[in-house]
């Protein structure tokens, strides 16, 4: 005989045998055959890991956080350029431009994400930024953010960068007790 016909003979047995017990002593057929079974555990799988890295994905570490990241920077990049200058656009352009580019910053913070730009305000060495050069200023009476290189980004109140800045500090003074 066959191996198909003696796993049919054996099928037939094991269901024969059941019915000489008691309804409430049956055991019943399991709904798959092993080969099914081990499909499906296989299928289910790769579903809880789909799903695990769709959840990583929206997390500030998980990797769907550098393509917002990218974009932020680049928003960013494109508004502090457009308000540099004007260039080559016409007026009408450059304020399409402008909106557009406010627009889509406004999409990705109403999603959690948070564009710190630091020029002009305060430093302290207790902020968590990373200062690229001090730089000597006489004009200042404290330490500022002369500029912003790189912008902080925080994803749903987690930073997923750290800002890059240029500090001018007061010019130590030159002529001590003149």
């Amino acid at each position: 005989m066959t191996s198909r016909v003696h796993r049919r003979v054996r099928e037939v047995r094991a269901a024969l045998g059941q019915l000489r017990h008691p309804p409430e002593f049956r055991i019943p057929r399991p709904l798959l055959r092993p080969d099914q079974a081990e499909w499906a555990a296989a299928v289910l799988a790769d579903a809880e890991a789909a799903e695990a890295l769709a959840r990583q994905a929206r997390t500030p570490q998980g990797a769907g956080t550098d393509a917002l990241l990218g974009a932020a920077v680049g928003i960013w990049r494109a508004l502090r350029k457009l308000d540099q200058g004007t260039g080559a656009l016409s007026a009408a352009d450059l304020r399409q431009v402008r909106r557009q580019v406010h627009a889509s910053r406004q999409a990705l913070a109403d999603d959690g994400l948070e564009i710190q730009e630091h020029d002009g305000l305060p430093f302290d060495s207790g902020q968590s930024l990373e200062v690229l050069v001090f730089q000597d200023e006489p004009e200042l009476d404290r330490e500022v953010v002369l500029e912003t290189v790189r912008p902080s980004v925080y994803f749903r109140g987690e930073r997923i960068q750290m800002g890059q800045v240029i500090v001018g500090r007061p010019a130590p003074d030159q002529h001590p007790g003149i």
